[in-house]
């Protein structure tokens, strides 16, 4: 019973044994199976990091790339940074290296975030094109330079040909006046002994010359005074016979048709007159103008010759004194060649309403065929131009001196304006009258007794006359063309 038991317990600890044997080996089956899987595990993280860290760095390279390429936009710290830092893939590093230096192609006018593979071809081809314009005006610079250089070129060899020439004369001529001024100096130095002589025969001379030169400009000095005074009786004398005579006749009356409506004058193109001019008629007894009566007015209607025009009476003479052949006519705003000038001077009153009427003296004058070329102020200023082809100044009634008025200075100016115009009319030769003189030439062309004509024409003005032994007007017709006329009056054909 007892080995029984023995025999359990052993059979129970050999069990135990074994299970606990069991137990141990599967204890270090499951240790190191987990020991297995632990670093089966560690390395999974490690290759998972690694993993990471490589997608990590090709998300950066792809946005690097894709930044390089234009899709994304570099910063200039980004590229600053790609500059400085490296990169653990030599490629990587290789590559943006080589896109840092592709880019520095950039200008500066390009900005960081636009600089990219896509944009670098156009902004090259655009570079190349400025360079090639550049390059383009550069070489036609460059050929027009070079062209320019040779002209300056071969002018300044021709000018260094000139001068050699020049200089080579210039030594040819160095010499000979080199040896003609060792000539002339020693014929200066003798002709220097004799110049001294004749200086001191010359200061000789000089003063009895001087002596007798202070007594000849005494003389002339004289003489001119002398001249002088003669010149200013002589001027004076002409200026008292030129005022004493109002002007001269200029033609006379050859011809007068009966009724005394027309007549001719020997006046015509050879004269330059013109139509339309009106002259006075005075009669041809009357020698001097300036105590004349005008007797009528006409007015030249055609020129007819060289020294021949037709005129019509438009101020018609009395019955007692008509107009006949002789009698002379004249008027003061006509001269051959050339239109009469008048000048004004001062306030001219024609009607006595102490009011200037110088406005319709102008008007008058202008419609007389005249011209005002200057007028004189009260206060002695000048309008227009007064010189000598002035034919006339016509003036006032000058200021009376009362003795409310004499101390008015006014008044006093004005009298002295006056003067210096007269002074000044004198010098130059123009002609001084009163306004009532002329006035009394302008009151003789009266409109009123004009014939009126074109749609104005009046029948009673132009009476028939009969053609019966009426005398004809004098004309400058050749004698063949008045023998023929002749001959068809008397019936007579005349072959021309």
């Amino acid at each position: 019973m007892v080995a029984r038991d023995d025999s359990v317990i052993r059979g129970s600890l050999i069990a135990c044994m074994i299970f606990l044997v069991l137990s141990v080996a599967l204890n270090f089956f499951f240790w190191r199976s987990g020991n297995f899987l632990a670093q089966e595990a560690e390395t999974t993280n490690a290759r998972m990091q690694t993993i990471s860290s490589t997608n990590q760095n090709m998300e950066n390279q792809i946005s690097r790339f894709k930044a390089m390429l234009g899709q994304e936009q570099f910063t200039q710290d980004q590229i600053d940074k790609m500059r400085e830092s490296a990169s653990d893939d030599p490629v990587m590093q290789a590559i943006e290296e080589q896109y840092i230096k592709d880019m520095s192609y950039f200008g500066s006018e390009v900005e960081p975030q636009d600089r990219s593979y896509p944009r670098l071809p156009e902004y090259l081809v655009n570079a190349i094109r400025d360079r090639n314009e550049q390059y383009a005006n550069a070489r036609g610079e460059a050929t027009k330079i070079r062209t320019d250089a040779e002209a300056e070129i071969a002018i300044a060899q021709n000018s260094k040909q000139l001068a050699e020439q020049k200089a080579d004369e210039a030594n040819k001529k160095a010499a000979t006046l080199e040896v003609a001024f060792d000539e002339d100096r020693a014929r200066m130095n003798l002709e220097k002994e004799n110049t001294r002589d004749k200086l001191n025969e010359t200061v000789q001379d000089f003063g009895k010359f001087r002596s007798r030169a202070g007594a000849e400009a005494k003389k002339l000095t004289d003489d001119n005074e002398r001249l002088l005074g003669t010149i200013d009786t002589q001027k004076t004398q002409l200026n008292r016979l030129r005022n004493d005579q109002f002007e001269t006749t200029q033609g006379e009356v050859r011809y007068v048709v009966r009724g005394g409506n027309v007549c001719t004058i020997n006046l015509g193109s050879a004269d330059a007159l013109r139509p339309n001019v009106t002259f006075g008629v005075i009669d041809a007894d009357d020698i001097r103008l300036k105590d004349a009566k005008v007797k009528a007015t006409i007015q030249i209607t055609q020129i007819q010759g060289p020294h021949l025009a037709l005129a019509r009476v438009i101020a018609t003479p009395e019955i007692k004194n008509p107009i006949i052949p002789g009698d002379k006519v004249y008027s003061p705003f006509w001269a051959p060649g050339r239109r009469v000038k008048i000048a004004l001077a001062g306030e001219i009153d024609i009607d006595g309403d102490g009011r200037p009427d110088n406005d319709a003296i102008k008007g008058q004058i202008k419609a007389a065929g005249a011209e005002v070329a200057a007028e004189v102020s009260p206060s002695g200023s000048v309008t227009g131009k007064l010189d000598a082809s002035v034919r006339f100044m016509v003036i006032g009634k000058d200021p009376e001196l009362s003795e409310t008025a004499s101390d008015d200075p006014r008044n006093e100016a004005a009298l002295r304006a006056i003067a210096r115009v007269k002074d000044q009319a004198n010098e130059l030769g123009i002609t001084v009258i009163p306004a009532w003189k002329l006035q009394s030439y302008l009151k003789a062309i009266d409109d009123t007794l004009t014939t009126p004509l074109g749609s104005a024409v009046r029948g009673d003005d132009f009476p028939p006359e009969p053609m019966k032994g009426r005398p004809r007007l004098p004309t400058d017709i050749s004698e063949m063309y008045k023998e023929r006329i002749d001959g068809d009056q008397k019936g007579n054909t005349i072959l021309p």
